[in-house]
């Protein structure tokens, strides 16, 4: 069964742009605070395969492990990481984006995810619920490492609390 993913959320960050904008400069550390992520191959400059731990809930067989390589392109001046997906590796073909946008003191960091996971085993029983079920796994490590993200740059020294809201796309 294939899955499509279609997942945005937006977290307003303790930071002020100017700081948020270190997210840019350390690819492989704003990569590595996902939730999951069992393993980071670099395939070459700004190309990584993700290895992610098992996504699901092996109990009811709907499960997946994950895998899938992109292609990140760095925009600086529009505050932006842009990831397309590199074919032939593991078996997802994710693209998506980050953006970072001024919001007074703070910055508003929006994470957008589109893809489609390939080949995930479900049962003939699951499969009306595993689509939503998995995607929704997906929101949630999504969550997950916008929360990291916030926290990082906090113990960075950020001064501004964080807002903890976040906002689904």
């Amino acid at each position: 069964m294939n899955i499509t993913l279609d997942i945005e959320r937006r977290l307003l960050l303790p930071v002020d742009p100017t700081q948020a904008l270190r997210l840019l400069d350390d690819l492989e550390a704003t990569i590595g605070r996902f939730p999951n992520l069992k393993k980071l191959t670099r395939l070459g400059p700004n190309q990584y395969r993700w290895d992610m731990r098992t996504m699901g809930v092996r109990i009811a067989r709907i499960a997946h492990d994950l895998s899938y390589a992109a292609q990140y392109d760095l925009d600086r001046p529009r505050a932006t990481i842009r990831w397309k997906p590199l074919p032939g590796h593991g078996n997802a073909l994710i693209g998506g984006e980050i953006q970072l946008r001024a919001q007074g003191a703070q910055t508003e960091m929006r994470f957008a995810v589109d893809g489609v996971m390939h080949d995930v085993p479900v049962p003939l029983l699951y499969r009306p619920l595993a689509g939503p079920f998995i995607v929704n796994k997906m929101g949630v490590l999504i969550e997950r490492y916008l929360a990291a993200t916030a926290a990082a740059l906090r113990a960075d020294g950020a001064a501004a609390p964080a807002s903890g809201k976040i906002a689904k796309g």
